[in-house]
């Protein structure tokens, strides 16, 4: 018995700061979050016999606090049943944000060739700063200012097609 508490002691303990804090990562609460782990040390101590077979202890210990944490997450926020009427406005949300992607389509194929080129490989693309620049053979600064034009001409789009 005495053996058994040494090796804990030498290889679980010491892991504890690494479980806090990955507790409090997805807890966001300090307290909900010791009590994960105290809950988790009595687990690691109540199946010690086995730990002897782990071969990553750490790991073991680190998902045995995640899934103890998203178990405590499920208790609080229970799933609920979804209604037809959720599910109509839900439908009408996805709806606008299409009618909104269509208008912004339209607005970005109005901007200047070059704004319109920049926007397009960097939103639509999802190209980054270089590969941009390399593609239309300017510098990565002249990209950042075609970005800078393009949002404000298209701010200055929306803000006219609102007023409509």
């Amino acid at each position: 018995m005495k053996q058994d508490t040494e090796q804990f002691k030498r290889n679980i303990l010491p892991l504890q700061p690494a479980m806090q804090r990955m507790a409090e990562s997805l807890l966001h609460n300090e307290d909900d979050a010791a009590d994960v782990v105290q809950d988790c040390l009595v687990i690691l101590w109540n199946e010690r016999e086995k730990l002897r077979r782990v071969v990553n202890l750490e790991a073991w210990c680190i998902t045995l606090v995640k899934r103890h944490c998203v178990d405590l997450l499920r208790r609080k926020h229970p799933t609920v049943e979804i209604d037809e009427r959720t599910m109509a406005l839900a439908e009408e949300e996805a709806n606008d944000a299409e009618e909104r992607l269509q208008l912004a389509m339209k607005l970005v194929e109005k901007l200047p060739d070059r704004q319109r080129q920049v926007i397009q490989l960097k939103h639509f693309d999802a190209a980054d700063t270089e590969h941009i620049a390399s593609k239309l053979g300017i510098t990565p600064g002249n990209v950042y200012t075609l970005l800078s034009r393009a949002y404000n001409t298209l701010k200055q789009m929306i803000l006219e097609y609102e007023e409509r």
